[in-house]
């Protein structure tokens, strides 16, 4: 063996041995650190049992692994985030189609069901006018003025309960027209009587009413308002003759 320069001689390097292995690498069957020990006994997920625990059976490991990974999964692969979904869908579309009032229309093609019988087929206005017509008639008294102001002065009470709120036809003479046209009065034979009969007017009814002159005889229907022993009677007219 040739000696090196500038080394003494019978100077011999010691050599490597050959089982030390080179910083930085890792030599077969070496051990990471927490990596379980060859022949130790796992739990689940891969961790190494503690020393001195009950090594876990294979069936349980994997029914926690199973159960692991159920619940690592994203929200939308989860049963119950789409039975949710689904059930805000249906409350949706309930409101939205159920809260319309408005009648389906028929679709295209079909034809409405006609009418059982003809009550139905008839306009309501028609049905209206036809309840007028069936219905009775009021009954129109038909007075002088000499009757009512009799009855009036021998009893006030059942005068009140004969002619209040009825319709009457009163025939008498004019004693005096309001200035204003709102009424006129009427009297009996007696020009002397105390007791008044008013016969209240409307705007299309002046004109004929300023016509009018005293003692002259009309005619007036209408419906008696009130009934009273010292202002007589009140009658707002329909129609005046």
């Amino acid at each position: 063996m040739t000696t090196p320069p500038n080394q003494p001689s019978g100077f011999n390097p010691p050599s490597k041995p050959n089982n030390v292995p080179q910083q930085g690498f890792q030599q077969q069957g070496d051990q990471y650190p927490g990596q379980p020990q060859p022949g130790q006994q796992q739990y689940a997920f891969g961790q190494p049992a503690a020393p001195g625990m009950p090594p876990m059976d294979p069936k349980a490991q994997a029914k926690a692994a199973k159960a692991y990974a159920k619940a690592t999964r994203p929200w939308f692969q989860k049963k119950r985030f789409w039975a949710l979904g689904l059930l805000l869908l249906l409350i949706i579309g309930s409101a939205l189609g159920g809260g319309s009032d408005t009648p389906a229309k028929p679709k295209e093609g079909t034809v409405a069901a006609a009418p059982k019988n003809k009550a139905e087929a008839k306009a309501p206005a028609e049905q209206q006018k036809e309840a007028e017509v069936a219905a009775p008639a009021e009954t129109v008294l038909v007075v002088t003025a000499d009757k009512l102001i009799q009855d009036l002065e021998k009893n006030a009470l059942k005068a009140n309960s004969t002619y209040k709120d009825k319709l009457v036809t009163v025939t008498g003479r004019v004693r005096n027209i309001d200035a204003q046209g709102d009424y006129f009065t009427v009297r009996g034979t007696d020009e002397y009587t105390l007791t008044n009969i008013q016969i209240f007017i409307n705007e299309e009814q002046k004109a004929l009413v300023s016509e009018f002159s005293e003692g002259q005889t009309v005619t007036a229907t209408g419906r008696v308002s009130d009934v009273g022993e010292f202002l007589g009677y009140s009658i707002k007219a329909d129609t005046i003759k």
